[in-house]
């Protein structure tokens, strides 16, 4: 398989991009979750786990898309 061109891995960083602003806004949604005391203390629970994935996801969207920025390929170097 051949190294990808300039230009398509600037696009794979800008899908990264999407991907990781997708995650911070379900991080978002499942943080409000657990914070919203009409529900259950189990989906209060559930909430806070699922926002704490989302933003694990986040972040490593947002590395892959600067390694990729920078010409690296992710996890090449990892």
């Amino acid at each position: 398989m051949s190294r990808p061109s300039r230009r398509e891995m600037q696009e794979l960083a800008e899908d990264r991009e999407k991907c990781a602003a997708r995650c911070d806004r379900n991080a978002k949604s499942g943080r409000e979750a657990a914070a919203d005391p009409s529900n259950s203390p189990t989906t209060r629970a559930q909430a806070a786990a699922a926002a704490r994935s989302a933003a694990n996801h986040a972040r490593e969207y947002r590395e892959e898309a600067e390694a990729l920025r920078e010409g690296r390929i992710p996890g090449e170097d990892w």
